[in-house]
């Protein structure tokens, strides 16, 4: 799973340039134990995790709602106001205000009507004076208890599935496993990926004439990024060579390059997956033995994630791959180089048979 604030921030600031100097200011900080997104009026601190969840407009309307508010300096005009009815208000008038601006109301924020023609500091006045009649009002706060219940509630029923989703991005699907072992294994690969999973991106500048002067600007650009190998030496079966594929898949970004190799004794080539249409019609060829020395001379140097899933019923080579092998068997094996995710407790064999299968 994976979450590039500099991406989002990207766009945003295509779309509002007014932005960039405010964006320059700021520090934008990774934050676990942030319900979503918030600012102290010099940095941004988000939660990935559970941005990532959402569409990638409304991934950009909680960012430039940010940005907004420390162009606002909200947090500074605020000292010594009811924290909790200023907090609605300006989450109130500046989520009308980057609607105005172009971008997507979330469906889960609500912009009370009042507050699209008020400043924060006329709509704080109305809520302070309601807040005692009105102590449960609905208007959207990110860091409310009622939204913070709310979220541990679906933290608990769908925190399974979210791991296995590139997040809630218009027509993204549930991938299932049939195979607990297989699932379990799956989120291990989840936890592993997290760091090298995101999407790269290079940084050049551009030349951006605005008020007479010349600013500088930004554009990413993405790399590619995963290849998978899958062991057809037929001991596994194609349904769940596509399933784990679809997991897979499903661990990163919507747009993130993903490129689908089959191997037994040859490797058949790579094939680009791009949606479910291209995992249907993988072509899995191959039902011969394994040779992995064949598969890991098949990745490419521009491959930043490699991933091997196997039943590790073959000879490892000694040449050292920085892969992660996912074993769909409980034999155990010591690759050079890269990580090991057993689908099955490895089993221990007797000496003898540890010399036959690995060296």
């Amino acid at each position: 799973m994976s979450f590039n604030i500099l991406e989002i921030l990207g766009e945003v600031l295509d779309r509002c340039p007014q932005w960039y100097e405010v964006a320059n200011l700021v520090d934008f900080i990774a934050d676990p134990d942030t319900d979503l997104i918030r600012n102290d009026g010099r940095n941004i601190f988000y939660n990935g995790r559970r941005l990532q969840r959402y569409t990638s407009e409304s991934q950009y309307f909680f960012l430039a709602q940010q940005l907004l508010q420390v162009q606002l300096a909200h947090q500074k005009r605020g000292e010594g106001k009811d924290v909790r009815c200023w907090l609605r208000a300006c989450y109130a008038v500046s989520g009308a205000m980057v609607v105005r601006d172009g971008f997507e109301q979330p469906a889960n924020v609500m912009i009370p009507p009042e507050a699209k023609d008020m400043s924060v500091d006329e709509y704080y006045e109305i809520l302070l004076k309601n807040s005692e009649e009105d102590d449960e009002d609905e208007h959207f706060d990110p860091d409310s208890d009622k939204r913070r219940e709310e979220e541990e509630v679906i933290e608990k029923e769908k925190e399974e599935i979210f791991d296995r989703r590139g997040g809630e991005e218009k027509g993204a699907q549930i991938r299932e496993i049939d195979d607990p072992a297989l699932a379990r294994a799956l989120d291990d690969l989840a936890d592993l990926l997290e760091p090298s999973m995101q999407i790269d991106y290079d940084w050049f500048p551009g030349d951006t004439i605005r008020d007479g002067m010349i600013r500088e600007r930004f554009k990413p650009y993405q790399v590619p990024h995963a290849e998978i190998l899958l062991d057809t030496s037929a001991s596994i079966d194609s349904d769940l060579l596509r399933s784990f594929v679809s997991s897979v898949k499903g661990l990163l970004r919507e747009d993130a390059v993903v490129k689908v190799g089959c191997f037994d004794t040859e490797f058949y080539g790579f094939q680009e997956v791009r949606n479910d249409e291209d995992i249907k019609n993988l072509e899995m060829k191959g039902a011969g033995g394994t040779n992995f020395e064949t598969a890991i001379n098949a990745f490419t140097g521009d491959a930043e994630t490699r991933i091997i899933f196997t039943d590790g019923y073959a000879e490892m080579p000694l040449q050292r791959c920085d892969a992660i092998w996912l074993v769909y068997s409980d034999i155990p094996v010591h690759p050079n180089g890269g990580h090991v995710i057993y689908v099955k407790d490895p089993k221990e064999l007797v000496e003898h048979e540890i010399d036959f299968l690995i060296t």
